[in-house]
């Protein structure tokens, strides 16, 4: 019995580790032009992205953290100035946490995207949060770049964060 314990390995010995639902809070690091109006994480809806503040419920992560441990997320990026969006998806490793807490979903400027569960607030700059310090933008590129009435719904291209090249002045 011994050697059949030993040859299926030393997980197959340790209970599943338990899951907890978890607030998600999406943090829009982009410039100015740019926003995330929708994201997912698993699958879970978490809304708009901006300044921190609005939590959604829910996505489910260990009470443990684990090597390895990754989420899929899928986000629409809006460029308000070229009237464009564009979707995008990628599998992000959960940083190490010692405790699980509010999954925070960090949109970066270079197009990356950094998942932190923490209980401290990503907006207070708290020195010991383990994200991203540095500053959110306070924007709303909707109000900068209003659409006009009658205008077309804005089209879909490979990436809206690049440039566009039709020619329009920025």
């Amino acid at each position: 019995m011994l050697l059949a314990l030993m040859a299926t390995g030393c997980d197959a010995r340790l209970p599943q580790d338990e899951m907890v639902g978890v607030g998600i809070t999406g943090i829009d690091h982009l410039p100015d032009h740019l926003s995330i109006q929708d994201f997912w994480v698993n699958g879970y809806n978490a809304a708009q992205a901006g300044k921190g503040g609005s939590t959604v419920c829910c996505a489910m992560l260990p009470a443990r953290w684990r090597p390895g441990l990754t989420v899929q997320v899928r986000w629409g990026i809006t460029n308000w100035r070229d009237k464009t969006y564009s979707m995008h998806e990628a599998t992000v490793p959960v940083e190490h946490y010692d405790e699980v807490g509010r999954l925070w979903v960090h949109f970066l400027k270079d197009g990356s995207v950094r998942v932190v569960s923490s209980n401290l607030a990503a907006w207070k700059q708290h020195a010991d949060y383990p994200g991203p310090h540095d500053p959110i933008p306070q924007k709303e590129p909707w109000k900068m770049y209003p659409r006009s009435e009658g205008e077309p719904l804005f089209r879909e291209v490979e990436d809206a964060s690049k440039e566009a090249d039709d020619g329009r002045s920025r």
